[in-house]
């Protein structure tokens, strides 16, 4: 025998809060101090930003040489990168279309 589910959900804020209460919950991880995990993060992204911006620029001083594009061989780096993409995309859209061929609930998340 299958047992009644009741269609009313529990309350989401459990015990005696105030709207003030919630309100400091919500905001008081953006208003600590960031911890060192965080600065960690940081300051990898930021030197990951400036090797970026060295690669730019390396290839706007030197030439698209720096993409193995002078040499008699036609697949330089961005042709490689391109390729690559595009691949991801079309896999991605192929993974897409098998969850909805088969009626996955879920696949919607992943959209």
């Amino acid at each position: 025998m299958s047992s009644h589910v009741s269609p009313i959900r529990e309350p989401l804020v459990q015990g005696h809060k105030t709207y003030h209460d919630i309100t400091e919950d919500l905001v008081s991880p953006t208003e600590r101090a960031p911890g060192a995990a965080w600065i960690t993060g940081f300051a990898l992204s930021v030197s990951m930003l400036g090797f970026g911006l060295f690669c730019i620029a390396w290839t706007i001083w030197h030439g698209i040489g720096t993409w193995n594009l002078n040499r008699t061989v036609g697949w330089g780096w961005d042709i490689t990168n391109f390729v690559w993409w595009i691949g991801i995309g079309h896999a991605g859209t192929l993974i897409s279309a098998i969850l909805l061929l088969f009626r996955q609930k879920w696949r919607t998340g992943v959209n």
